[in-house]
């Protein structure tokens, strides 16, 4: 489980990063007439607002549960990760359209000055990056707000090495070019974002669990006879629940409790499911829409 409280310190350096690339790539862009590095300002004005999302999603979920809300707030951080991943389409979109306007009429910009705000900028997100390495692995609404920064790192590299193809050719034709690639990246990962935040707001079965295995480690456990309505979903991308009916087999029927306990601490231990409702049985379920699942 993620460490929450360290997460927000982290998001709070991670936001002011991105509001010092900002407003120095407004300036710089200014400065050197770079149409480039405006749009990149623009591009980070976005993931700044992703990091205030994130960093406000993280505070939302640490929020006790309630009468209304008995699982706690755990699904925002699923709601803005969709929320990530739809913009970070509109900024793919807007992408491909500044490389066809560029594309087709390039404008002179100061290249030695836009490389060296670009080095900067690019420094800076890399930091960002590297900080966020193995977290993003672990919650879709980190992964949202990593995507972003790591795509405004891709678009860094690509103004920087455009920048430097112009200062060598003077020809501005690669930056649409450069801009193009990455908006295709960014486009693959926010869509692969959207489709793995769907599949938790429909409850299916994580992917990092394979059901029929967790089926035979439960029926393993001594007492466990047979089970069935198993059932796992993920509440959040890093909060995981089950639900299942167990039958006990009925010379252990006098230590239920602590076979259910012993369940307990199996899947919590070997498949990080923390939230578990077992209904312990003394005989077959006879309903025949619920046959075993072995």
């Amino acid at each position: 489980m993620i460490q929450r409280d360290v997460l927000q310190k982290r998001f709070r350096i991670f936001i002011l990063l991105s509001l010092f690339i900002l407003l120095m790539e407004v300036a710089g862009g200014i400065f050197t007439n770079s149409l480039a590095l405006l749009s990149d300002a623009g591009h980070v004005l976005i993931d700044l607002l992703a990091l205030l999302l994130a960093y406000f999603s993280i505070r939302l979920s640490q929020k006790v549960a309630t009468k209304k809300f008995t699982f706690g707030f755990y699904r925002a951080e699923i709601l803005v990760a969709i929320i990530n991943g739809a913009m970070l389409i509109f900024v793919t979109v807007y992408i491909f359209y500044e490389s066809y306007i560029r594309f087709l009429s390039p404008q002179p910009i100061r290249g030695s000055e836009m490389l060296m705000i670009s080095v900067v900028g690019l420094l800076a997100n890399l930091y960002v990056v590297v900080k966020m390495q193995g977290y993003e692995k672990q919650n879709l609404n980190i992964r949202g707000a990593y995507l972003h920064v790591l795509s405004d790192t891709l678009s860094s590299v690509g103004v920087v090495i455009a920048s430097i193809l112009i200062v060598i050719t003077g020809n501005y034709i690669f930056d649409p070019i450069i801009s193009a690639i990455i908006g295709l990246f960014i486009l693959t990962g926010s869509l692969r974002l959207i489709r793995e935040s769907a599949r938790i707001l429909m409850e299916a079965t994580p992917k990092n669990i394979d059901l029929e295995k967790l089926s035979r480690d439960i029926q393993k456990i001594n007492g466990v006879k047979e089970i069935h309505d198993l059932h796992v979903w993920s509440i959040s991308s890093d909060v995981c629940a089950l639900s299942s009916h167990v039958l006990i087999d009925a010379d252990n029927i006098k230590s239920m409790n602590k076979i259910v306990s012993n369940i307990n601490e199996m899947v919590k231990s070997k498949y990080n499911i923390t939230h578990t409702t077992i209904q312990s049985e003394c005989e077959t379920c006879i309903d025949g829409d619920n046959k075993h699942d072995h």
